[in-house]
């Protein structure tokens, strides 16, 4: 059974006002009342808390050291008060309790978080979230939390969806150049059989095995992430497709290669895009935030450090 609480929050103000101005006298002021309902008030939180807040035997009653710690408490107790007042208005202006987005983990995260940061900062009623999925597992989880926005490289079916498109997401075919199909000569896509293909774990729970590969390798090692997929072809330990955004450094410096398709493409470029439901009105976070977001997506690269 929890404790009652045993003071007010007209109380804590009151203690507040008189620490600011520095007297009763000037609290009674601020706050329209007779310096005796102020000390009346005082004496009733000192009763209620057992702990004497003011030290009265000089000329000029002053805080006790308990009593600045009650007074640092209750401030923050108030500001609460406060927080809670601006969610409450917020709330009643339409603006959503929460707002859940889910992202793409191979699009580039940098204005995603700028997107975000601001969006907080922003000090709006609505409680934010962000989860990031991979390939089917954006749509599973979309659809499984009934979640408001999604970020996603693509849709088999768009019925029912009001769709933004995002810009495009190349993708490249590499290996180590210490791999044996980093040598740099065209290849079939046949050989690739032999070697591992590298994957970022599908994240729906009903993918089934074998289905996320992209040649049919015997060989899969399945990876949590890109960056930690990134890795792993540093390493030489396979082959894979990688979002260009994620390996520029590494292309540029040759510690990964593209591998040449004689029979194929070894480029293969997504058209990501904003989706909402259709079939319900957009509230002004989510409106917010998807503005916010497409400014972020779209700014010029010397923008986006």
């Amino acid at each position: 059974m929890s404790t009652p609480v045993r003071h007010t929050l007209d109380q804590l103000e009151v203690l507040d006002a008189i620490d600011r101005i520095g007297s009763f006298a000037g609290a009674a002021r601020e706050l329209h009342r007779v310096p005796s309902a102020i000390s009346h008030t005082v004496a009733r939180l000192e009763g209620a808390l057992e702990v004497p807040i003011f030290d009265r035997s000089g000329h000029r009653a002053i805080l006790t050291d308990a009593g600045r710690r009650i007074l640092d408490a209750g401030r923050d107790v108030i500001e609460s008060a406060r927080r809670l007042d601006v969610l409450a208005e917020g709330l009643q202006d339409g603006w959503e309790p929460s707002l859940q987005v889910v992202v793409d983990g191979a699009l580039p995260m940098p204005p995603i978080m700028r997107a975000l940061r601001t969006f907080i900062l922003a000090g709006l009623p609505t409680r934010i979230r962000l989860d990031v999925e991979a390939r089917r597992g954006v749509i599973w989880r979309w659809k499984a939390d009934d979640a408001d926005l999604m970020c996603v490289l693509g849709l088999d079916e768009a019925d029912g969806c009001v769709v933004t498109s995002l810009p495009p997401l190349p993708m490249v075919l590499l290996a180590s150049p210490n791999h044996p199909l980093g040598r740099g000569t065209p290849i079939n896509r046949t050989e690739l059989i032999e070697h591992v293909e590298l994957l970022v774990r599908d994240s729906d729970p009903a993918t089934r095995e074998g289905d996320e590969a992209w040649f049919g390798t015997g060989h899969l090692v399945h990876l949590s992430d890109f960056p930690t997929k990134r890795l792993a072809l540093l390493e030489s330990l396979g082959f894979g497709w990688m979002p260009r955004h994620l390996v520029e450094d590494d292309l540029a410096a040759g510690t990964l290669v593209r591998i040449k398709l004689a029979d194929g493409d070894d480029t293969w470029t997504f058209q990501p895009l904003l989706v909402r439901r259709a079939d319900r009105s957009q509230g002004p976070a989510s409106r917010r935030f998807e503005s916010i977001l497409l400014q972020a997506v779209h700014a010029p690269a010397a923008s986006n450090p």
